[in-house]
């Protein structure tokens, strides 16, 4: 059976709180039986205290202690006046008085201290008391005349509680503790249901979320209402319901737009065709150029959906060698130059006479940037115009300029040029056959350099393109 993360923690929750309790009375009861067994041992200190003053008393009229050898009726005697007088009753006994307590009948001593007190000489000799042959420990305490000590109070040591008032006391706080630990648990018990529902109301919150993301609700947003870890994953939630929602907006627009793209020279072409077939136009050879060319455009951008799409996932395959980057653009220049003159713009350059830098890359991607930039110089550049392309480079970095006249592109649409399917409408449009994915294609051919490329507005009044490329040495 799977617990849910509710019952789970509760129950570490309250366990955790019961074994805390118990080891409080388990504490608390170690501690109060040693704290009253010392609180009984001081007390019998100050018992055998007073019973020490007795004993002086008794020694003074004898000198000796052979008036109390192996008397016990005395010895009980003095145990009974010592333990049930108060302090600064009535003095002891003196001459013939003391006789009477020879053979007393001696009740029983306070809390059995009695048989546990051994009355001990200067040497340390056992005079009387205490349980025969006993050898064990045992606390002294010296017993002083005229500034000598004449003897010495033994008391063996109390291991256990015996006497009933006592194990009826201790009795009453063991039950007192049990209560409080009992009344503890009860408490956490009750408390653990709300803490335990506030710290899994986030979690609830991302669990709905999550489901509302699944269902493809990605305008979900949850509370963040915490500052901990949970806090820090509502937000992250967030963020990635913002780009999933982002995504598939993106999604929307560039299957829409593929769409489009499509559909314009699919329809130019079905038309043709059906006006061919007729009757309408004849087959001739205009009319056929006319098809070949509608059905070359939408190769070329069939072919470059194919190319940005494997760019994407990574399959677009790259073969780096050390290449001689001027040459090839001076190629790729050299292939546009007759169309730029056609068109009315002009193509200038400015490049090194001595160029002896390699740069590790795929030479046909390399020509398949450079004829990119230049194709989109060419198809938007208005006539007359100018190009101009220039090369520079440092220790570590290849620079590369293509700067065209007008018309230009607003600033705040330079970041979206390499966006797939962009167009700026209407200066740069579809009218000249553009498709809005060879910036796209240039700005992945870029990264797989590990290069940068970025647009901005070109000095001659259109757009200028910088690419940054390592080098390799």
């Amino acid at each position: 059976m799977k617990l849910k993360i509710r019952y789970k923690l509760f129950l570490t929750l309250f366990f955790t709180s019961t074994i805390v309790a118990a080891g409080l009375f388990l504490f608390l009861q170690w501690n109060f039986d040693r704290g009253f067994l010392n609180y009984l041992k001081s007390q019998e200190m100050s018992q055998i205290d007073q019973l020490a003053e007795q004993l002086t008393s008794y020694y003074a009229q004898q000198n000796d202690w052979l008036f109390i050898a192996q008397n016990h009726p005395l010895w009980r005697s003095i145990h009974t006046d010592v333990f049930s007088s108060t302090p600064g009753g009535p003095p002891p006994p003196r001459g013939r008085e003391r006789e009477q307590f020879r053979h007393p009948a001696p009740p029983p001593l306070d809390r059995g201290i009695g048989p546990r007190i051994i009355l001990f000489n200067a040497d340390k000799q056992k005079i009387i008391g205490g349980p025969v042959d006993y050898k064990g420990s045992h606390s002294m305490r010296p017993i002083h005349y005229k500034n000598e000590i004449i003897g010495y109070l033994g008391l063996i040591p109390v291991t256990e509680l015996s006497h009933t008032g006592d194990l009826l006391f201790v009795e009453q706080q063991t039950e007192t503790f049990a209560l409080v630990t009992i009344a503890m648990v009860g408490v956490s018990m009750l408390l653990t249901f709300p803490v335990t529902s506030h710290l899994l109301r986030p979690i609830k919150q991302l669990t709905r979320g999550t489901r509302r993301l699944i269902a493809g609700r990605f305008n979900t947003r949850i509370p963040v209402s915490t500052g901990d870890e949970l806090g820090q994953l509502s937000a992250d939630f967030n963020i990635l319901a913002v780009t999933l929602e982002e995504n598939e907006k993106a999604r929307q627009q560039w299957v829409a737009d593929i769409s489009h793209e499509l559909r314009t020279p699919l329809s130019v072409v079905r038309g043709e065709v059906e006006a061919l077939l007729d009757g309408i136009r004849q087959t001739t050879p205009q009319n056929l150029e006319l098809l070949h060319g509608e059905i070359i455009h939408l190769q070329h951008l069939v072919n470059d959906l194919y190319e940005l799409s494997m760019s994407d996932i990574g399959a677009l395959t790259y073969k780096k060698i050390e290449v001689d980057p001027l040459g090839i653009l001076n190629e790729s220049l050299e292939l546009f130059k007759t169309r730029f003159d056609e068109k009315g713009l002009v193509l200038s350059t400015t490049l090194p006479e001595n160029y002896s830098s390699f740069l590790l890359a795929d030479p046909d991607r390399l020509q398949q940037l450079f004829t990119n930039l230049l194709e989109n110089s060419l198809r938007y550049t208005d006539a007359p115009g100018k190009l101009r392309v220039s090369l520079e480079q440092d220790q570590e970095h290849l620079q590369i300029s293509f700067q065209d006249s007008a018309p230009g592109v607003e600033s705040e649409h330079l970041p979206k040029l390499f966006e797939r399917l962009f167009r700026v409408d209407p200066a740069r449009n579809r009218s000249q056959s553009g498709a809005g994915l060879g910036l796209a294609i240039c700005k992945n051919i870029i990264d797989a350099h590990q290069g940068e490329i970025a647009a901005h507005n070109s000095p001659l009044g259109g757009l200028e393109f910088q690419i940054t490329l390592p080098l390799n040495s």
